[in-house]
């Protein structure tokens, strides 16, 4: 297993559960930075620099430590309207985006697609439309598929924006599973594939390596599961 992945002069480091951070340049993006009391974690909000943080959706286990994280860097926090406004109710700079945008930033552009999956705030109101999102740096595309269930717009996309790696779950429970996963993976087309949310909300052990050993047997397609990063980014 690797902490991190070079891909196009792109650096990919897994924080754990759903988390990533992205660096290229002076750029630092962040997705989903579930820290505090997750299992998989090994660093703490204060380890952690951004110039961009996204969430893909309102469960605490995706909005994890973004605030602490953007105050901590005066990061701005792009989400869906309902978990942006959560965010700025907690004294983070925010920018609230709807669902299909494609959102300019200086090191490239965040495509919101939809994510089948529901759920609340912390505050207990509903985070509104879930999504994933596609990273797209120019000469890579990285698609983040949050929480999802299987779904026609996950073929779409393949064919459509074409990714290049997908950050996928396949824990199951509140996503997708290890053989709807694989269906998703050769959907879209991706040369590589970064297994998550494996750790919690699952019925049952969910072993990575398993998918690894099926989608490497039935695809082209590289399989890397990684490690959580130990040090300060």
């Amino acid at each position: 297993m690797t902490q991190i992945l070079d891909c196009e002069k792109l650096k990919i480091y897994y924080l754990g559960h759903s988390g990533f951070a992205f660096h290229r340049g002076a750029h630092k993006i962040v997705i989903d930075p579930f820290l505090t009391n997750a299992p998989m974690a090994r660093l703490k909000p204060n380890q952690i620099s951004a110039t961009d943080i996204l969430i893909t959706h309102g469960h605490a286990d995706h909005i994890g430590d973004a605030v602490e994280i953007s105050k901590n860097n005066q990061a701005k926090i792009t989400a869906i309207w309902e978990v942006a406004q959560w965010c700025k109710e907690q004294g983070a700079e925010t920018l609230p985006v709807p669902i299909g945008v494609t959102q300019l930033f200086d090191w490239g552009k965040a495509i919101f697609r939809p994510a089948v999956h529901s759920g609340f705030l912390p505050n207990g109101k509903s985070f509104g439309p879930a999504a994933g999102i596609i990273l797209d740096f120019g000469n890579i595309k990285i698609y983040h598929l949050g929480d999802t269930a299987i779904n026609p717009d996950l073929k779409f996309v393949g064919e459509f924006y074409r990714p290049d790696v997908a950050l996928i779950p396949i824990g199951g429970r509140v996503n997708l599973d290890i053989d709807q996963a694989v269906t998703v993976a050769k959907w879209l087309k991706v040369k590589t594939v970064v297994p998550t949310h494996y750790d919690l909300f699952t019925q049952g052990e969910i072993n990575p390596l398993n998918f690894k050993q099926k989608i490497e047997q039935e695809t082209d397609i590289k399989c890397e599961v990684m490690e959580p990063i130990s040090t300060p980014i």
